[in-house]
């Protein structure tokens, strides 16, 4: 199992669990000795893998340990796809259309689509017939796409979400949410994203909140009953500002509101360790720009096969943002990954990149 976060200077303990993916039984079970031998006072879940078994679990460790973890039933609402865009749309939040399909012949009683069109599953991750499965995002060109997409993913998931496609611009948005309030709101656009056709950021810039925007975030997050940090994902259309999902969790781009000067981890745990709450608002350092390097070697590897073949939109040019990515730094520029003071994780990224794709 590779981590690169055990060989960070701040590293004080490695834990190498059992896989979250298999026996979940096995792996809650391991957690619960490595909190018994260790005193430990906070889990902090990171990813969907991890986070869905906890949550489940989280009885067992009261008494032991906290668990940051929003209520049970926020988790489930959060990770569920389809149910986020059922209340936004019951809140007047505006979303792509959107289809649940459960069998192969709902596919056949959808209306006229406009192509391309996203077929995505309704979770990141689902427990089928005792087995994980992973998520994933496909576009369909034609009717013969949106068909054999769809009969493999209800066959491996037993479901799937049929979505307009939504051009534009992606926009983040980032908060500390209580019962009460919502504090620290943080806003960013996505300059480069690892999947040019729509996926997550490799590169992305610090931007002034937008007070629909939080307004907006701030609603869906107190309607799903959410409590601690959290993202929203937006696509800013010519039509307007489109929700596209939350992320209930840490997320991956997090490292870019601490380059700014909003430290969510460091308030999350503070708030769950002695319940002080963070400050409303911080002014953060506008124009701030992140990259995460393995990311972006995984744009330019994408860019270079060269336009997907039936993709009518816009594609980047490999030469053009070659040169872009070859600069190194600039005032006011970050990243996710390499830091002087900590190199470690990052260079061990770099070489992970690189053996994955040698093989």
């Amino acid at each position: 199992m590779f981590a690169a976060a055990q060989l960070s200077r701040f590293c004080r303990l490695a834990f190498v669990h059992p896989k979250s993916t298999g026996d979940v039984q096995e792996f809650v079970d391991a957690i619960l000795n490595f909190v018994r031998q260790n005193s430990i006072d906070l889990i902090v879940p990171i990813t969907d893998w991890t986070l869905q078994p906890v949550s489940e679990w989280r009885e067992l460790f009261t008494g032991m340990c906290r668990v940051a973890l929003p209520p049970k039933a926020a988790v489930e609402t959060a990770a569920d796809k389809y149910r986020t865009i059922e209340i936004a749309r019951d809140l007047g939040i505006v979303t792509p259309s959107t289809w649940l399909i459960k069998t192969f012949e709902e596919v056949n009683a959808l209306p006229e689509l406009s192509f391309p069109i996203v077929v995505k599953d309704r979770f990141s991750i689902r427990r089928v017939s005792g087995q994980s499965v992973f998520g994933s995002v496909s576009y369909a060109y034609c009717r013969a796409d949106l068909d054999r997409i769809c009969k493999e993913r209800i066959a491996a998931a037993g479901e799937v979400l049929v979505q307009a496609f939504t051009p534009g611009d992606g926009i983040g948005f980032s908060c500390f949410v209580t019962a009460s309030d919502v504090f620290l709101p943080f806003e960013w656009e996505r300059i480069r994203e690892v999947d040019p056709r729509g996926s997550a950021s490799s590169c992305r810039k610090a931007i002034r909140p937008d007070e629909k925007v939080v307004l907006t975030s701030g609603r869906l997050m107190r309607a799903i009953g959410f409590a601690g940090i959290a993202m929203v994902e937006y696509k800013r259309s010519p039509a307007g500002l489109v929700l596209m999902e939350i992320n209930g969790r840490p997320w991956g781009s997090i490292a870019l509101p601490i380059a700014c000067g909003l430290d969510y981890p460091r308030y999350l745990i503070d708030w769950w360790l002695d319940g002080s709450l963070p400050p409303n608002e911080i002014q953060y350092r506008e124009s701030t720009v992140c990259r995460r390097f393995v990311s972006e070697l995984s744009y330019l590897s994408n860019i270079h096969k060269g336009k997907p073949e039936n993709w009518s939109r816009p594609y980047p040019n490999f030469w053009s943002s070659l040169l872009k990515i070859a600069v190194p730094w600039y005032p006011g520029m970050h990243y996710d990954d390499l830091w002087l003071s900590d190199p470690r994780p990052g260079l061990a990224e770099i070489r992970h990149w690189f053996a994955i794709r040698m093989k």
